[in-house]
């Protein structure tokens, strides 16, 4: 069973992976010991899976960002292209979408032309992909994380 606690420690996680015990313990007015055995239940309980970083990708010279709209041939071809974009790096996100798309795809590339090339040379290549459609990320006005 999850309770306030726990929902105060997956917020200050989600906030900062890297936050220390001590500081959450601190601001929770538990002790480290408890802090710990709770992050660790909720890790055996697969509710926290991963502790990951949150990257500025303009700092590595990946300044486009853009979504890709994935029409499939057929939708049973899913499997087989979801396993062929994992394999482009600069696809870091991919959902199997109701409405217009099979699939709906976040890329990062360093700009228009490598988009282009990505999306060409890559993914309009898999077997099992009709077509796509792109939009290009002007700006991200908002990009938070969601609390529990």
């Amino acid at each position: 069973m999850i309770d306030s606690i726990d929902i105060q420690i997956l917020n200050a996680l989600l906030k900062n992976s890297r936050e220390s015990i001590t500081a959450i313990s601190k601001d929770l007015n538990i002790s480290n010991v408890a802090t710990q055995q709770r992050i660790t239940k909720l890790q055996e309980q697969g509710v926290i899976e991963r502790f990951t970083a949150k990257l500025n990708y303009a700092k590595l010279n990946y300044k486009t960002i853009s979504y890709l709209g994935i029409f499939l041939e057929k939708a049973k071809d899913y499997q087989r292209v979801l396993s062929a974009l994992e394999q482009v790096p600069q696809v870091v996100e991919a959902h199997f979408t109701t409405g217009n798309y099979s699939i709906f795809a976040k890329v990062y590339a360093r700009d228009n032309q490598h988009l282009m090339e990505i999306i060409n040379g890559q993914i309009q290549e898999i077997k099992g992909v009709a077509r796509t459609e792109t939009f290009i990320s002007l700006h991200e006005g908002i990009h938070k994380v969601m609390r529990v």
